[in-house]
């Protein structure tokens, strides 16, 4: 146990000697502090208690988030299970003397800490989550650790499902059968209070998602019962919740010791996956994840000439990823927003587009045409470079558009907008996601060589707020004297004209590759 306990002491004394050797992890680090400080002392004004939301809002909102994730991430045990280790510790451990039960030990110890780091975005929410919940520094910090403990839960069912039923047909199928039978009876667990009960169906909702039925959803619930009850000071609540997550825990250990399963060889292959993931970041390069059997169907791109091809080969790459207009993660940022738009319909609808503006930077991040970016045939192609540019953009922009139109329509029938706000809420959107296509041309024009990916996110995100930052305060002053829908248009034309001079300033960026990497 020495050895292990000195592994883990050495490694984390590596990483803060890196953090001081290394200036741009540093000054990375110093601005994400200071961006954390700016957003925690702006939340934390005083907020009229008659104005706030109640607090089943606040449990149902983190009910739902938390049975999202723990489903979404055990899924993946069903097909390539989850793993805890680097490939240096497959190399260390793997082949070391010391009991498979140690090196369980090591790894879940490790990964808590890592669960804590992926929850650490969930601090940035801190703003809007006082100014509607009046929700203290403390109440968000058992929010995080509440998360913490959802993924780290949902990684060892992952691992548990994976390592339990890989090379076995039959038990495979009944892993199948139990996980859909967990989340059909998670489903049961809302939608029966929420059938049964009298009143308006929001009234029903909250209600249903803060009943005592919520405890037969596995982890998620569990969760959520325990960080209501210390956010509420019900202490039997919080002590119940806690209860049954640590108690299965403690099961799913029991199991992966007790069988005969060799988890060695069953992380392997998804330790391998997640190196090469890391890797290809590291070095500034992106990375799909492919399924292992792809169904080819049509060949050929049938349509497109010229630069027009590339249009035309996003879409066939999409279909064969069984994407149809939005992906993964506009899916689960969409359903944040329309959930968070039944909870705050009092808003208005435009405190609720400020905040579909803000979950839609986080769907901008990736794309087909970055990906272009990174492979040769964009820049072999004999077109013009500006030209080129705007068919690998095309099919984000019809992702924007068809998102746009969907998300604002349905947001504005929920707070009961008027139709020519909802009409000007569509075009806002849309205005937006041009502009956040251009940001990311600028960042990988002037910034595209940089490894360290936590600082290159950070400045991608302070050029933003910097172009976006007229347009705003344009379109505020005019929703003043004009109204709502007048202001959202002014947003969009000033958008529009920053993202047409970014596109145009970066057309060379297809002229040769190297252009990207200075």
């Amino acid at each position: 146990m020495s050895s292990l306990r000195y592994l883990f002491f050495t490694q984390l004394k590596n990483q803060v000697k890196e953090l001081l050797h290394r200036p741009s992890q540093l000054v990375s680090a110093i601005l994400v502090v200071a961006l954390l400080g700016f957003m925690l002392l702006g939340g934390s004004a005083p907020v009229n208690a008659e104005e706030l939301l109640p607090p089943s809002y606040l449990s149902a909102m983190v009910l739902a988030f938390y049975a999202l994730m723990f489903f979404m991430v055990a899924h993946n045990g069903l097909a390539s299970g989850a793993s805890f280790y680097t490939m240096a510790d497959v190399s260390l451990l793997f082949s070391s003397p010391i009991s498979n039960r140690r090196v369980l030990l090591y790894g879940l110890v490790r990964q808590m800490g890592t669960s804590v780091l992926l929850g650490f975005f969930l601090i940035f929410q801190y703003s809007w989550l006082h100014n509607l919940f009046g929700l203290s520094i403390g109440g968000l910090l058992v929010i995080l650790l509440g998360y913490a403990l959802i993924i780290f839960c949902a990684q060892l069912t992952s691992m548990a499902l994976y390592s339990l039923s890989a090379g076995d047909d039959g038990r495979k199928a009944l892993a199948k059968k139990i996980y859909w039978g967990c989340v059909a009876l998670s489903v049961l667990a809302v939608a029966a209070p929420l059938l049964l009960s009298e009143g308006s169906w929001l009234e029903r909702l909250i209600d249903a998602a803060n009943s005592p039925l919520t405890l037969l959803i596995p982890a998620g619930g569990w969760a959520a019962n325990a960080v209501g009850g210390f956010v509420g000071q019900n202490l039997l609540t919080a002590a119940g919740g806690l209860i049954l997550l640590l108690l299965f825990i403690a099961a799913l250990l029991l199991l992966i010791i007790k069988t005969d399963a060799d988890f060695y060889e069953d992380v392997l292959q998804a330790t391998e996956a997640s190196h090469s993931a890391i890797t290809a970041k590291k070095e500034g390069k992106m990375q799909d994840v492919l399924p292992k059997n792809i169904k080819v169907g049509k060949t050929g791109l049938g349509r497109g000439k010229g630069a027009d091809a590339f249009y035309y080969k996003h879409k066939l790459e999409n279909r064969r990823a069984k994407i149809f207009l939005f992906d993964g993660m506009s899916l689960i940022m969409g359903g944040c927003l329309l959930l968070m738009s039944l909870f705050m319909r009092e808003a208005g609808a435009a405190i609720l587009f400020a905040l579909a503006t803000y979950f839609q930077f986080f769907t901008m991040m990736t794309g087909r045409w970055v990906k272009e970016l990174t492979l040769p045939y964009v820049y072999m192609a004999p077109q013009p470079a500006f030209r080129k540019l705007l068919a690998i953009c095309r099919e984000q922009v019809r992702t924007i558009a068809a998102e746009a139109v969907v998300l604002m329509v349905l947001v504005g029938l929920i707070v009961g907008a008027e139709p020519w706000v909802i009409a000007a809420m569509v075009v806002a959107r849309i205005g937006y996601g041009l502009l956040y296509i251009a940001g990311n041309i600028l960042a990988e024009r002037v910034l595209g060589g940089m490894v360290n990916k936590i600082l290159l996110f950070t400045l991608y995100f302070l050029i933003l707020l910097v172009v976006a930052a007229p347009g705003i305060i344009l379109g505020i002053v005019a929703g003043i004297f004009t109204g709502t829908a007048a202001g959202l248009l002014v947003t969009f034309l000033w958008n529009l004209l920053a993202a047409a001079v970014i596109g145009f300033a970066c057309k060379d960026i297809l002229n040769c590759a190297e252009l990207n990497n200075k």
